[in-house]
């Protein structure tokens, strides 16, 4: 919160930020108190921006309760990642606004954004456009260019979507993801069951994040991603500033984006507050 009030920001704490659910320890409180408090802020026009405090579980099982005609008729940045990915995918597909996958308070903000992340996460907040992100030739698993729309989050969340009203998967699109904590015949698994239901062959590029302990070896995850996309013949980049390791760079969802692996550059020419892309 200090973080946030250094820079001049009025800051509200959601009443139930410190609670737990008192028989199953794994989620931040019942249901009805957590829904209750996102839909009093999505409701509250003093609210410029929700922040959440951290990932975890249980955005999925209040998704059926969220009271979308309030962001859709007041649309504000939404921030966060991991569990949040749930929320980010339901908003788009209910209001067709986008929201941003990004820092938390407990861990990114906590911990302090780099210098670069910091000045990112501020400017596209304001509507700053263009806006380029550079990556290593390292970074490259497969040459291309691409534009398409950017949809994702965490792996594991988008897999789990799969196939409740508000899976939101864009055909002709751009998909980023990262995860943490899964053995790479986990991520196998994921990655076989979208390849499995025909989603895989409709992407323009994929973006990947840092994958936080997923398997102990580096050259076999990205032996394991070359196995899945390279067929594909799209451009797909890998260890990108987002995910599990914190100090995340700012990613709007449902932005319109280009990549290209020549000039080791991501685009977004689009203000990032003013998107109705998703669909």
């Amino acid at each position: 919160m200090r973080a946030l009030e250094t820079r001049g920001f009025r800051v509200t704490l959601a009443s139930n930020a410190f609670e737990r659910e008192r028989d199953r320890t794994y989620l931040a409180g019942p249901d009805s108190e957590r829904v209750d408090q996102f839909n009093a802020l999505l409701r509250d026009a003093s609210i410029d921006a929700i922040f959440f405090t951290r990932g975890g579980y249980g955005a999925m099982r209040i998704l059926d309760q969220i009271d979308y005609e309030a962001f859709r008729n007041d649309p504000r940045a939404v921030v966060g990642y991991s569990d949040v990915t749930a929320l980010h995918m339901a908003l788009a597909r209910e209001t067709g606004f986008g929201s941003f996958h990004g820092p938390m308070l407990d861990f990114d903000l906590f911990e302090g954004l780099s210098e670069p992340v910091e000045k990112w996460l501020w400017k596209m907040l304001a509507g700053a456009s263009p806006m380029k992100l550079d990556f290593e030739r390292e970074a490259v698993l497969a040459e291309g260019e691409a534009e398409g729309t950017l949809f994702g989050g965490c792996l594991s969340l988008i897999v789990a979507m799969a196939g409740t009203p508000w899976d939101f998967w864009i055909d002709d699109g751009i998909l980023f993801f990262e995860d943490v904590g899964e053995d790479l015949y986990r991520i196998d698994r994921m990655l076989t069951h979208l390849r499995l239901s025909g989603r895989l062959r409709s992407l323009r590029a994929v973006l990947i994040g840092r994958l936080k302990n997923c398997g102990s070896d580096e050259r076999a995850a990205h032996s394991l991603l070359r196995d899945f996309f390279i067929p594909l013949g799209i451009p797909v980049v890998c260890d990108l500033p987002f995910g599990h390791h914190g100090n995340n760079v700012l990613i709007p969802f449902g932005a319109r984006v280009t990549v290209d692996t020549e000039s080791c550059s991501i685009v977004f020419p689009d203000p990032a507050t003013a998107i109705p892309e998703a669909r």
